[in-house]
């Protein structure tokens, strides 16, 4: 049966070196589980008219809507990501959920700037619910430029979740954040781009290399590792297995520009495979 998976967040509009993209945690993981054969649903806030198009068919939309598109300019110096958002969406809440949604068995929440209310992640207690935190860990001021919380907000609440991906990005040199996480969730993954990722369960971490391809666009690729991650785990309850098959997803990804590169399953599976020795 296909894995019944929800992602909340905002779907965005990202101005980026290669042009106008879409993007967000909500977008990437949407496409993700449906190329993985997943039965899709997605809580999120656009502007209705112009919203037709952006998801796969298939996939089961709770809109919430809004004048606006979430925002983001993406900006690189020296190599170094700089965003700055321009517009935010309207903010997702508990009473928008559909009563028959609250009892999917795993929930991905992606916030992407402080847009997802705390108190929707109670919505889904009997669920498997992760969490790509970014959104949470971030502030921007008058111009937009997006940079991380303070230290006093960063280490004042983790969600009440089982599973959260953190990247190196997010965190920057907060790292009593990762200790606060791993006492409150089951699993905690943190990313590093073209280094990998770590993965902490209980008292152990684990390094799991990325997988040897040619870069052409990075953007989105957390939001896809952690998409596969969840659904691989909810199957599995095996991290490391999960964080495996999420790094060959993720490779997959990070090849094309977009969401054109990610793979169907068959193909994520075959990768693995000739690549069993990492």
């Amino acid at each position: 049966m296909p894995v019944p998976y929800l992602v909340v967040g905002h779907i965005t509009v990202d101005l980026t070196p290669f042009g106008r993209e879409w993007g967000g945690t909500a977008l990437f993981g949407a496409v993700t589980a449906a190329r993985l054969g997943a039965q899709v649903h997605v809580l999120t806030s656009m502007p209705e008219a112009a919203s037709a198009g952006v998801l796969p068919p298939g996939v089961e939309v709770k809109n919430v809507p809004s004048p606006v598109w979430s925002t983001f300019r993406h900006e690189f110096v020296n190599g170094v990501r700089e965003q700055y958002i321009s517009d935010i969406a309207v903010a997702l809440r508990t009473e928008h959920v559909p009563d028959r949604w609250r009892d999917l068995p795993l929930v991905h929440f992606g916030p992407l700037a402080q847009e997802i209310d705390h108190e929707l992640l109670l919505s889904f207690a009997g669920s498997l619910r992760g969490a790509s935190v970014q959104g949470w860990l971030r502030d921007w001021g008058a111009d937009g430029h997006v940079r991380p919380v303070s230290a006093e907000k960063m280490l004042a609440w983790a969600p009440p979740i089982e599973v959260s991906f953190l990247s190196e990005e997010d965190i920057g040199d907060q790292r009593e954040i990762i200790n606060l996480y791993r006492k409150a969730h089951r699993v905690v993954v943190l990313t590093d781009g073209s280094h990998g990722a770590t993965v902490f369960e209980g008292a152990t971490s684990t390094r799991i290399p990325a997988f040897p391809v040619r870069e052409v666009d990075a953007n989105g690729a957390g939001d896809v590792f952690s998409a596969a991650f969840l659904i691989r785990y909810y199957e599995t309850s095996d991290a490391l297995a999960s964080a495996r098959f999420a790094a060959v997803v993720a490779s997959f990804h990070v090849e094309y520009h977009g969401t054109e590169g990610i793979p169907t399953r068959e193909q994520a599976e075959q990768r693995l495979l000739e690549y069993a020795f990492i």
